[in-house]
């Protein structure tokens, strides 16, 4: 699969015009990790998302497993946004490829495409109100 087919899958960007889509993946870097290689580190400022091209990642916070996420899956979404500190360590456990995006680069991207800051927006607040909703009940 193509990394642009990849950006397209990611829920942030499900509604971005193949034009726009392009202009991501045109600033967007693969990276290589072997395993047990800390990928982000809990509590570091966020930087940059991820996607998993392949392979498979851990989810650690607080010392604690959380899971793992493998090919499609991403982290690492509100550090486009905002450099707060990262809630979790991905770790790679095993031979792992993944596509990344720094929010310098994405910030130029939405720059020249500001449709994109808008599709996101919509998207962020879809999310808020899902977990708002689940907070309450």
């Amino acid at each position: 699969m193509s990394n642009a087919a990849f950006l397209a899958r990611v829920p942030l960007f499900a509604y971005c015009t193949a034009v726009e889509i392009a202009a991501i993946e045109a600033v967007a870097q693969e990276h290589a990790y072997e395993p047990d290689q800390i990928i982000v580190t809990q509590g570091t400022p966020g930087q940059a998302f991820y996607t998993v091209l392949s392979g498979r990642v851990e989810i650690v916070r607080d010392n604690q497993s959380l899971g793992a996420f493998g090919p499609g899956d991403f982290f690492g979404e509100m550090s486009l946004l905002d450099q707060a500190p990262r809630s979790a360590t991905i770790r790679a456990i095993e031979p792992t490829v993944c596509l990344m995006l720094s929010s310098w680069d994405f910030k130029a991207v939405i720059e020249r495409h500001p449709s994109i800051a808008i599709k996101l927006l919509e998207v962020l607040s879809r999310r808020l109100r899902v977990a708002d909703e689940r907070m309450t009940r």
